[in-house]
């Protein structure tokens, strides 16, 4: 930790409920900040330093820092938000760094110096709705937001429905999977990833009609139908990940699962009624975060 620590920040780590790799082609997402945290100290310093337990933060804090137009900084972190298991814990260091650096920036501009940062810290080209939502999420609600214009609401999330976060126990740098070739893929029109593309994003607006309507088990469906679509059309599922979303979708009080995430494993995300969500972790057999909303980072 810093000797003098003259700044701090918090941001939240996110689940995307659903709207998955169509965010970097501008199309709508439907993610939501959880009440799991990272939060950070720091202050000048002759060289860049960082104590913390999130593999390569020292580089998120060097491309965030760099963006925001910051000198050399050290930073001490401690954070709620687990590596790998799917609720972006680099999106909640490089938010919690930016909210401590710059506490009064604009709260879209700061998920955009997020996103530029990370892109350059790690050379994998992702979209913005991970920055976004820990930056303006919002506790209650998920956000319904469209990448291309970067306008959003909130729309209120059901408090009976609790999210599940299922780890796969499948982990691996998205640099050494083919996320890059997929996403270049859809940009360039290939006819299976747009037609998975089409597709979700009609199901995020489904997935919000059925949302108002308190329709769990419409909401469960569509997750249903985005893990086959991801599976089938996107091609980023794995045989471990289908058969983890197939016990889920069979346990009672689950409403529907899929894979989250740019995939190649990483984690599940199910809905789960939330009187039930004790049976539900202990029939999945897997590690289970159990999840609510909450304030992203720069929620006045």
């Amino acid at each position: 930790m810093p000797s003098k620590a003259q700044w701090s920040g918090k941001a939240p780590g996110r689940v995307n409920l659903i709207g998955e790799h169509v965010d970097y082609l501008g199309g709508v997402v439907l993610p939501a900040a959880v009440d799991r945290y990272t939060e950070v100290v720091g202050g000048p310093a002759a060289d860049w330093r960082m104590k913390s337990d999130i593999k390569g933060g020292l580089r998120y804090l060097r491309a965030i820092a760099e963006e925001l137009g910051s000198r050399p900084q050290s930073v001490s972190v401690t954070s709620q938000v687990p590596p790998g298991a799917g609720i972006s814990s680099s999106a909640a260091l490089l938010v919690a760094i930016a909210s401590g650096l710059q506490p009064s920036m604009d709260g879209k501009q700061a998920a955009l110096a997020c996103q530029r940062a990370e892109q350059r810290a790690t050379g994998v080209q992702v979209g913005v709705m991970d920055q976004f939502a820990s930056a303006l999420g919002r506790r209650g609600s998920a956000l319904l937001l469209d990448c291309a214009t970067l306008d959003y609401e909130l729309v209120p999330f059901p408090e009976e429905v609790a999210i599940a976060v299922i780890d796969s126990g499948e982990h691996r740098s998205l640099a050494a999977t083919p996320y890059n070739q997929r996403r270049r893929e859809a940009e360039a029109g290939d006819p299976k990833r747009m037609r998975h593309v089409s597709s979700e994003i009609a199901r995020v607006h489904s997935f919000v009609d059925a949302m108002r309507g308190r329709d769990f088990g419409r909401m469960g469906g569509l997750l249903k139908e985005s893990h086959q679509s991801l599976r089938d059309d996107f091609e980023v599922s794995t045989p471990n990940v289908d058969a983890l979303v197939k016990r889920a979708d069979a346990i009672d009080g689950c409403y529907g699962a899929r894979i989250m995430g740019a995939g190649f494993g990483g984690s599940l995300i199910a809905l789960v009624a939330r009187d039930m969500t004790q049976q539900f972790a202990s029939e999945m057999g897997r590690p289970v975060l159990v999840c609510t909303t909450a304030d992203g980072a720069f929620v006045k």
